[in-house]
């Protein structure tokens, strides 16, 4: 005998052998017994939850007909594909048919699939006999889209949504199944089947199969990850403490290892967000969590990324799930997605206080010639580190901060002490220059000369000029994007401000632009920006030259960027100035917050 799909071999053939529509399956079976049975049903809702299953077997017990009957057989039971059979003429002959009696059972049941794919007409020529069919005939419509019928036809019927199975349901009868089967199986390969399945019965048998036929000795875990293309419990937390720590490195690397298995990005997507479901409901509902990773580690990831920082992770996953639909560059759409999730949330999380602290430590506090690392024009609350201006005002800092500068305060002051001066360190020098501009002044340099056919060129080549980086800066590159262009420069937008600044001082990254710019005989002067500077720049532009000014400043004049300078505390007795009448104040302000953090103004 040929080899039937389990789906089929078990398939319901009495209202108890159903599961996870138990109030329906009551109300249908006491509708019966109480003879009280309508004259038209719609059985709605996801794919493989049962509805043309109960519709059959309604079908038979509604006419008294044994369940080992094959419901192929009795000439009184009609279902009908409404996909391949949704014309009028179709449904005409349904109408003229429903007029005859039935030929052995008690009533005639049409049972039409997936009615949703039924013709404007063909619903038409339905309404009127479903409205008032003959008293032998009943009408059974199922569908995945109810939203897609008339409510001309749904107000005719007893509609009846049928949900989707929770994965619970679904393995016990899986384990059932495999029991009467006699094949091994591990609780934890059916759990990563009825994840896959999405409450589908139909769907979790189809997959079973599939693992049983890919290791017949047993069902195993790693079996079941392979045939779904799942991604194991532990590479998926692996990943989500990279990105919750900022380290995008990292993160993408795992994200290429989890590929290059095999996964499936779509399928990837959809376990990092329900790991994130479990993680958010880890202090609240644990009774609910579906991942085999231990609640107490989900709870230490819950506090570590918080509550706010996990609804907008989760917002960029269902956002990437759904462009995934739209292209076949999955890899890149991941890659951008690992940049969002570690950016996703900074100011409020411990990455952002990381980013602070080493940005802050980049940026000079005691040298009054430092010159800020971007242009005065970029607005610093949007950046995600402060900015230390010359002869600036007190600057705010966090905790970790002020310990810090406190304890290097007291360092030095012991250093002096013991008068035991050294050279002062010279600046860490890069081996390749910063080339790149920011600010209005440099967009407005290029606005002036900006020629559309360049900027079409650079928006075109810009794909595949990113495919010549590594992998890190390909998904760095992804978050940036031509917005105006020049014979002379080009002006990328980026959508973070801490990847702009992070940008502005990567000399080994604009070095490369410039080649590969070049290279493509595109304008290769880097003027860098983030997003929205750029609405703001281009509004004050466009505004500009309605009112009647030229603009006229040349690109060239303007400088480029200059990078952070790193020194270590100076050790020279004629640095500090040692004050005898500093007032006790001051001196409670230095002591709280630091001798270099409080500056005194005569």
């Amino acid at each position: 005998m040929a080899y039937q799909a389990l789906y089929r071999v078990y398939r319901p053939r009495t209202f108890d052998d159903m599961v996870g529509q138990e109030v329906i399956t009551q109300t249908l079976k006491n509708a019966i017994e109480a003879h009280q049975t309508g004259h038209a049903y719609l059985f709605s809702g996801p794919r493989g939850t049962g509805k043309t299953s109960a519709a059959k077997i309604f079908a038979r017990e509604v006419n008294g007909i044994s369940p080992d009957t094959d419901e192929t057989q009795i000439p009184d039971i009609i279902e009908i594909d409404a996909a391949s059979n949704n014309g009028v003429d179709e449904i005409r002959n349904i109408r003229d048919s429903a007029n005859y009696a039935p030929i052995e059972a008690q009533y005639k049941i049409y049972i039409i699939d997936e009615v949703h794919m039924l013709s404007t007409g063909a619903f038409n020529a339905l309404l009127k006999t479903l409205e008032e069919p003959p008293a032998n005939v009943k009408f059974i419509l199922a569908t995945t889209e109810p939203q897609k019928i008339p409510a001309t036809i749904l107000s005719r019927t007893q509609r009846f949504d049928f949900k989707r199975i929770d994965d619970t349901t679904i393995q016990t009868r899986m384990a059932a199944i495999l029991d009467k089967q006699s094949v091994e199986y591990d609780q934890d390969a059916l759990r990563v089947i009825a994840n896959a399945a999405e409450g589908g019965m139909r769907d979790a048998l189809s997959i079973l199969d599939q693992v049983i036929a890919y290791g017949s000795d047993k069902v195993t875990v790693e079996n079941a990850l392979q045939v779904t293309g799942s991604t194991t419990t532990e590479a998926l937390l692996s990943f989500l403490q990279q990105v919750s720590e900022g380290d995008t490195r990292n993160a993408l690397q795992t994200l290429h290892m989890i590929l290059l298995d095999g996964k499936d990005a779509q399928r990837f997507v959809a376990d990092m967000i329900g790991l994130l479901r479990d993680v958010m409901l880890s202090p609240i509902a644990p009774n609910l969590i579906k991942t085999t990773a231990s609640v107490e580690l989900l709870k230490q990831l819950n506090q570590k990324i918080g509550q706010q920082r996990i609804q907008i992770m989760m917002l960029a996953l269902d956002e990437t799930q759904k462009e995934l639909l739209q292209t076949m560059q999955s890899d890149v759409y991941l890659e951008l997605l690992t940049v969002k999730l570690s950016l996703a949330g900074s100011e409020s999380t411990p990455t952002s206080s990381k980013i602070n602290h080493s940005q802050s430590l980049a940026t000079p506090k005691h040298s009054s010639e430092a010159e800020p690392s971007v242009s005065p024009s970029m607005t610093v609350d949007d950046m995600s580190s402060p900015i230390t201006k010359p002869s600036s005002s007190p600057v705010k800092s966090t905790n970790n901060d002020t310990q810090s500068d406190t304890q290097q305060s007291a360092l030095t002051q012991e250093k002096i002490a013991n008068v035991d001066p050294e050279p002062v360190s010279q600046p860490v020098a890069s081996n390749k220059k910063l080339s790149a501009r920011t600010g209005q002044e440099a967009v407005f340099a290029v606005l002036s000369v900006a020629r559309r056919e360049t900027l079409t060129s650079a928006t075109q080549l810009w794909p595949e000029l990113q495919q010549q980086f590594d992998v890190a800066k390909q998904a760095f590159l992804t978050i940036a994007k031509p917005v105006a262009a020049s014979d002379e420069a080009i002006v990328l937008a980026f959508d973070y401000p801490a990847l702009l600044a992070e940008a502005l001082q990567d000399a080994e990254l604009q070095a490369q632009l410039v080649q590969q710019l070049s290279e493509s005989n595109l304008p290769f002067s880097l003027v860098l920006i983030s997003k929205d500077e750029w609405k703001i720049d281009r509004a004050a532009y466009v505004s500009r030259l309605r009112g009647g000014e030229k603009i006229t400043v040349k690109l060239s004049d303007i400088p480029v960027v200059k990078a952070n300078v790193e020194k270590i505390p100076v050790e020279q007795d004629d640095t500090v100035a040692v004050v005898n009448d500093t007032p006790e104040i001051v001196k409670q302000a230095q002591s709280l917050f630091g001798e270099d953090l409080v500056n005194i103004v005569d």
